[in-house]
């Protein structure tokens, strides 16, 4: 009898667990699934947000909106490329992996900000966030610049 209480506990938790924890994971998986990439990487994005940050952010993704999930895109194209590990390398792979997904490749000051508004619990510098941008396209997208 006690191990039944005890099974019924455990299923209960994990049921509970599940449904508290379900807009978090379709936000991940939706983020994923668009650039294909592993949910570990915006699992560390949306913890370096911050609580508040990161529930704005997932209730963003959540909404179904193209925009939204694409802006998000941009955000852990920064996140990972200025905050995390700023390597010519890096900014590379994941300019690629923006171009797979079907997103220009370019940064624009909306994309800035977004970070700076998501990220302000990391105390970024605007200034040197902008030159980041500035930098970047400047040196990987030459050519869009040029065209566009």
């Amino acid at each position: 009898m006690t191990w039944i209480i005890i099974a019924a506990l455990i299923v209960v938790f994990i049921i509970g667990y599940r449904i508290l924890t379900s807009d978090t994971r379709k936000a991940i998986d939706s983020l994923a699934h668009l650039l294909k990439v592993k949910p570990m990487l915006i699992e560390s994005m949306i913890q370096e947000m911050g609580s508040r940050n990161s529930q704005t952010f997932i209730r963003t993704l959540n909404n179904g909106y193209t925009e939204e999930m694409h802006q998000a895109a941009y955000l852990l194209f920064i996140y990972l490329t200025f905050i995390k590990q700023a390597s010519d390398e890096q900014i590379a792979l994941w300019r690629e992996t923006l171009l797979r997904a079907g997103l220009s490749p370019e940064l624009h000051a909306e994309h800035t900000e977004a970070a700076l508004f998501y990220f302000a619990d990391l105390d970024i510098d605007a200034f040197e966030l902008a030159q980041f941008r500035r930098a970047y396209n400047e040196r990987f997208n030459r050519e869009a610049i040029a065209n566009g």
